[in-house]
């Protein structure tokens, strides 16, 4: 089952329980508008006319976007709606038919479906879950030997929340350089960072990188559906003109709240925020697989999501469906990311909700006798 077609038929289950729970989003819990406005510049949007407004984005927004980026302009920035557009255009833009796409996984599966559809040969390179989440070095020398058009990570990661290593880092650019390919890396956990400093970006470190990111996650405002590309000015115009026959552009109102968000001040205001939220819920969920003899994990250096590993024979896919209809809990089966016997649970959300997820959950497994 998709991703996309599990969300839509939770809502015509039946529930044992009266209170759903939903730990499968991996952002934080989202902001209002009064956390990003002042009151009085909330209510002035009430006389904001509602017209197309900048296709490619309010020029204080890019500003805004191209001062996260060490390097980066406003030259170097397209508004989209979503880092999924964000992607899609970008390799829309770049990629054709037959381009070999290397593509790194346990990861977010839309550029390994969305290539394929497209006619790209899309090829998965498994990151090494017993170092953590880093790049198999040698695997990936191997895949580019023959040549590869794209290359295709997270940093940091889904479903895992690790972040790249420096020895990762370096094997992935010169990997690039060596093939003359594209580096397309997904940064929308950046500044979800948990324990540790703010993920270093990709971009700057090497001339054919393409960033995606956006609002969704790190920066707790998922229903503004705002996002971004960051390359160079040549990769900007080829996904600009790509735009105009996807979405045209996003909304004036999101926009206009995300250039809010993304100023310097009220950024890092958020993204604080939002770290305190990852960090407390770690904690619980770090106490919570001490006291289980069948699960482990790797704590996630970033991100809203836990990773859980369990050592019992039930397919992932059919544990999550099962929970949802016997507990009313929602998280998301590990297969969906192309890695089996995991779970991926979300740590951004509400405190109690947490807690109360985890208890269903423990219940469940000890109901089979799994404990």
């Amino acid at each position: 089952m998709e991703f996309d077609t599990f969300l839509m038929e939770r809502n015509q289950t039946l529930f044992e329980n009266d209170v759903e729970i939903n730990l499968t989003e991996s952002g934080v819990h989202p902001c209002t508008i009064e956390d990003i406005l002042p009151a009085s510049e909330a209510q002035a949007l009430l006389k904001l006319p509602l017209g197309y407004g900048w296709t490619d984005g309010r020029p204080d927004l890019r500003q805004a976007i191209a001062s996260w980026y060490d390097g980066a302009t406003p030259a170097n920035v397209l508004v989209t709606n979503g880092s999924s557009e964000a992607t899609m255009i970008a390799l829309m833009a770049l990629i054709n038919p037959g381009d070999k796409v290397l593509f790194l996984v346990p990861n977010f599966m839309q550029v390994d479906g969305l290539g394929r559809a497209l006619g790209m040969n899309v090829r998965r390179l498994p990151l090494l879950a017993d170092q953590g989440w880093q790049v198999d070095v040698e695997a990936l020398r191997r895949e580019v030997a023959g040549g590869v058009k794209m290359i295709a990570v997270t940093n940091p990661g889904n479903p895992t929340g690790a972040v790249l290593s420096r020895k990762s880092r370096e094997a992935l650019i010169a990997a690039a350089q060596e093939s003359g390919a594209w580096l397309l890396v997904d940064e929308i956990y950046r500044g979800g960072e948990i324990d540790g400093v703010e993920t270093e970006s990709f971009f700057g470190s090497y001339p054919r990188t393409i960033i995606t990111s956006s609002l969704s996650k790190s920066f707790a405002c998922p229903g503004l559906r705002l996002g971004w590309v960051v390359a160079p000015e040549g990769v900007i115009a080829e996904t600009a003109k790509r735009q105009d026959y996807t979405t045209i552009g996003s909304g004036i109102l999101s926009q206009l709240l995300a250039a809010a968000v993304m100023a310097p001040k009220t950024r890092e205001r958020i993204l604080a925020r939002g770290r305190a939220v990852l960090r407390e819920n770690a904690d619980i969920v770090a106490r919570w697989v001490e006291k289980q003899n069948r699960w482990s994990w790797q704590r996630p250096a970033a991100g809203g999501m836990a990773f859980l590993r369990y050592d019992f024979d039930m397919p992932s896919e059919t544990l999550s469906e099962e929970l949802r209809k016997e507990e009313s809990v929602f998280v998301v089966a590990g297969s969906w990311f192309g890695i089996e016997n995991h779970i991926r649970v979300g740590i951004g959300v509400e405190k109690e909700h947490l807690i109360e997820g985890l208890a269903r959950l423990e219940r469940f497994v000890a109901r089979r006798g799994l404990i």
